[in-house]
C-alpha cells in the first residue's frame, strides 16, 4: 500500500490481462540482476530481426540452442531423463532455453509470490553476468575487437536511465528495487506446446498437466508454477506470443521505451554493416540462416515460421 508505483504497474498488467486473457494465457516471468541480459537480447532482436522491443524485453534470442528443445515436451522428456537426478531446473542446460513463470498477477506460492518479487526482484547468483553479456555478443559475430568497448558503453547506458547493472561492474539503481516483471501472453491454442504445470525445481505437477486444462477451467490460478520454453521464434512472433514488462525502480520504469531506443541505436551502429547483420543472424541461428528463413525486401524484418 505504501508503493503507488507498484500499484500503478499491477493495474496496467491487469488491464492488460482482460483485454487479452479470452485468447491468450497469463504467465508472470520475475527476474532483476538479468535485466540487461533481457534488454540486449530485444535490442539485437529488434536490430537484425525487427522485433518489437519497445513493448518488452526478450528472455531468450539464440535459436540453435532449442534444436533439442523445441517444445515443452521434449524438455520434460530429457528433464525426467537427467535432471531429475540432478540439478533439475538448475542444470545449465535446462536454463538455456526455460523460464519459470507463475500463473496469477496475485500469486501466492509456490515458493514465490509475484507481488512480492516483483519489489525484491527474483535472481540466480551462480551466474559471471559480464561473461554472459561479453557471450552473447560474441555469440552475434560482433568483432571481438570491439566486444569490450560495447559492453562498457552498453553499461553506461544502463547507468544513464537507472538500470540496475551491479552484476556488471555498474550501479545499482538508486531505489533498491531491482525487480521486473514480464506479462508473456500465450495463444491459448499454443500453451501445452510451450509450457507444462511446474512445481519447485521444474518438476512436473502431474495435477495440473495439462496446463491448458487447468488454465482454461474455472479453477483458482493463485497457486502454482509454469515452465515455459522461450523459444525466440516464437516469442518473437506477436500472433503466437504478446509480452508487457513492468519495473520497480520508477526511474527505470519510465526511461525504458528512450534506453530501449538508445540501445537499439548503440547496437545497430556495429550490427547495422550488411556482412555483419547476416552474420549477426547467423550466429543466431548457430550457422546458417535456414532456408524457410525468408527477409523481406523492403525492410530488414523478417517472415518466420519455426520449426
Amino acid at each position: 500500500d505504501q508503493n503507488p508505483h507498484a500499484r500503478a504497474c499491477f493495474r496496467l498488467l491487469e488491464d492488460n490481462e482482460a483485454k487479452y486473457c479470452g485468447e491468450w494465457a497469463a504467465f508472470y516471468h520475475a527476474y532483476s540482476l538479468a535485466a540487461l541480459i533481457y534488454e540486449v537480447q530485444a535490442a539485437i532482436a529488434c536490430s537484425v530481426f525487427g522485433f518489437s522491443s519497445q513493448s518488452s524485453t526478450l528472455p531468450r534470442i539464440l535459436v540453435h540452442e532449442f534444436a533439442r528443445f523445441p517444445d515443452s515436451a521434449s524438455l520434460l522428456d530429457r528433464f525426467h531423463r537427467e535432471y531429475a537426478h540432478g540439478k533439475k531446473d538448475h542444470d545449465r542446460e535446462y536454463r538455456r532455453v526455460a523460464i519459470s513463470a507463475m500463473c496469477s498477477l496475485v500469486a501466492l506460492g509456490p515458493e514465490a509470490s509475484t507481488p512480492v518479487v516483483f519489489l525484491a526482484g527474483y535472481s540466480e547468483r551462480d551466474v559471471s553476468f559480464k561473461g554472459v553479456l561479453e557471450n552473447l555478443l560474441e555469440s552475434c559475430y560482433v568483432p571481438r575487437r570491439k566486444i569490450g568497448k560495447l559492453a562498457a558503453d552498453v553499461i553506461a547506458l544502463s547507468e544513464k536511465h537507472g538500470l540496475d547493472v551491479s552484476q556488471f561492474g555498474g550501479r545499482p539503481c538508486e531505489s533498491g528495487k531491482a525487480g521486473h516483471l514480464l506479462q508473456i501472453f500465450i495463444r491459448r491454442d499454443l500453451v501445452d506446446m510451450l509450457a507444462y504445470a511446474s512445481r519447485p525445481f521444474g518438476v512436473l505437477d502431474k495435477s495440473r498437466h495439462p496446463i491448458s486444462g487447468w488454465l482454461n477451467a474455472d479453477t483458482n490460478t493463485n497457486f502454482g508454477q509454469a515452465r515455459i520454453v522461450a523459444h525466440p521464434l516464437w516469442f518473437m512472433q506477436p500472433d503466437c506470443v504478446q509480452m508487457r514488462v513492468v519495473s520497480a525502480d520508477p526511474h527505470f520504469h519510465h526511461s525504458r521505451q528512450q534506453f530501449q531506443g538508445e540501445l537499439t541505436t548503440l547496437l545497430g551502429d556495429v550490427l547495422g554493416d550488411p556482412v555483419l547483420h547476416e552474420s549477426a543472424a547467423r550466429g543466431i541461428f548457430g550457422g546458417e540462416v535456414p532456408s524457410w528463413f525468408e527477409w523481406q525486401s523492403s525492410e530488414r524484418t523478417p517472415r518466420q515460421t519455426p520449426r
